[in-house]
């Protein structure tokens, strides 16, 4: 009967700490190779050519666009395994920073690689080999490619200068998870489909383990980019928990998700995405989205709420900018966020709500400031604030057209402080003067009358615009994404 009893308080407590999860889970499993091998193949050295695709340097300027391309640089001597298609693991432990983790192309299985630790100096790499590898699973499959406890390692899918996408992610319920530890990697040129749920999930969930709490495990220098996810049950990417002030219920009580520093997140394609299709959270500190582009998100929300094209969600700090959301039938962009987030530069398009919707929940910082975006026929508000508790929110050099609501910037109170300047609202997308709204091409006509009408907004950290082209300190600032020429 004690036995019972202790059975069904454990039931219980897991429920609890399930409901609280972003999405429910079915039950898993892990698609095994018929023919399973889990030890890596034998270890040799050699010199290869790496294949690597160089993101921002430290000290950059981060609002620059990114024109890296993929390149090839020889390392000396190597060492380097080879995984093989009915390898479904590789234990890391006896790998030297600095080794090539090459991946036969072909059509394989999931794999899961544990305990990975390279350097800052010398990464581990991950990359395909011989052509384009499809990891095939079933969707209700737990993943179709993780890492468990890796450090300081790069997942490339660009081992091969003709094939854009060498890693094909096909099936699992989260179809790349980066869990259990994990932090210090680069994710790259790889295609993501038909996931039971996230596309790309990185984080480590807190429980009743000390060593998932804040403050005992951070992630930090994540850098996702040049990626294209589609077709997703939920999230295109996942980042970082979304509880950031109230924590997650486990068996042993309310315990805090770990923070995560210099998040980088761009020139992603995602499309068709279940839920979000870019969502972070618990990003305290150098976090960045930027440069991606997001059409169709949000087709089958596992409940409200979740249909919105990028949320920047509660604990995360940063810029957002130069992003493309189309066709959400939620909010363009939802703003949670610590309240030291700038939003610009992005085009906002046919959103099924508001453009933007800010609300303040955990929001310790001075403002939101939402500058030159362009945002075209919203269903219901332009920007809709609901922020009443952050110092100040600031809405400037943005465009509004043809808002459902006939509001362009609503305020949910009197008690959301507004600073706002040199907006332009209009009913007629026409009357911008796109060179080819149609065809997608925002670049101004010379009669736009956007052209120089906005406010100098470079002290805010608005340097370049929606195309790259630079805004000067000294110049006259057009309104919207896009300067002209």
């Amino acid at each position: 009967m004690k036995r019972a009893e202790k059975l069904l308080k454990a039931i219980a407590c897991a429920l609890v700490a399930s409901s609280l999860m972003m999405c429910s889970k079915p039950t898993l499993k892990v698609d095994k190779p018929l023919s399973v091998v889990s030890e890596t193949s034998p270890v040799k050295t050699d010199t290869v050519k790496i294949p690597v695709v160089t993101s921002p340097t430290a000290g950059a300027d981060i609002t620059m666009p990114d024109t890296s391309l993929s390149v090839r640089v020889t390392n000396a001597a190597t060492t380097s395994i080879t995984v093989k298609p009915n390898q479904w693991y590789v234990d890391g432990s006896t790998l030297p920073a600095g080794a090539v983790i090459y991946i036969q192309a072909g059509t394989r299985g999931a794999l899961l690689l544990k305990n990975i630790q390279g350097t800052v100096q010398q990464p581990v790499i991950v990359v395909n080999q011989g052509g384009q590898v499809t990891f095939s699973t079933s969707a209700t499959a737990s993943y179709a490619f993780k890492t468990q406890n890796c450090k300081y390692f790069k997942v490339l899918g660009n081992g091969e200068p003709t094939i854009k996408y060498g890693f094909v992610m096909d099936g699992g319920n989260i179809s790349v998870s980066m869990d259990d530890f994990s932090s210090d990697f680069e994710i790259s040129n790889i295609e993501v489909k038909n996931s039971g749920f996230a596309g790309i999930m990185a984080k480590t969930d807190p429980s009743c383990d000390p060593a998932t709490w804040r403050g005992a495990f951070t992630m930090t220098n994540v850098v996702i980019h040049h990626n294209y996810i589609h077709n997703t049950g939920g999230e295109g990417i996942y980042i970082g928990n979304s509880f950031y002030e109230d924590g997650m219920a486990t068996a042993c009580g309310t315990v805090k998700p770990h923070d995560i520093k210099n998040l980088k997140v761009y020139k992603n394609t995602i499309i068709s995405s279940g839920c979000e299709g870019i969502q972070v959270g618990s990003a305290i500190s150098g976090c960045y989205v930027y440069y991606n582009t997001v059409l169709s998100p949000g087709r089958s929300p596992f409940a409200s709420g979740q249909n919105n094209g990028i949320q920047i969600g509660e604990g995360t700090g940063g810029k957002c900018y130069n992003n493309l959301v189309k066709d959400a039938p939620g909010n363009g962009i939802i703003v949670l966020g610590l309240g030291d987030n700038t939003i610009f530069n992005n085009y906002i398009i046919n959103a099924g709500e508001h453009g933007i919707f800010a609300d303040s929940r955990y929001t310790p910082g001075p403002y939101f400031r939402f500058i030159n975006n362009t945002i075209i026929e919203p269903k219901k508000d332009g920007i809709k604030l609901n922020s009443e508790s952050i110092p100040m929110n600031y809405a400037i050099n943005n465009v509004i057209i043809k808002p459902g609501s006939g509001l362009a910037i609503h305020r949910m109170s009197n008690d959301v402080k507004l600073t706002q300047s040199n907006n332009y609202v209009n009913n007629d997308v026409n009357a911008v003067k796109f060179v080819d709204y149609a065809g997608g091409n925002y670049h101004l006509d010379a009669s736009s009358p956007l052209i120089k009408a906005g406010l100098n907004t470079y002290s805010y950290g608005v340097t370049v615009d929606y195309y790259g082209v630079r805004r000067l300190a000294t110049s006259v600032f057009g309104i919207g994404a896009t300067e002209y020429p």
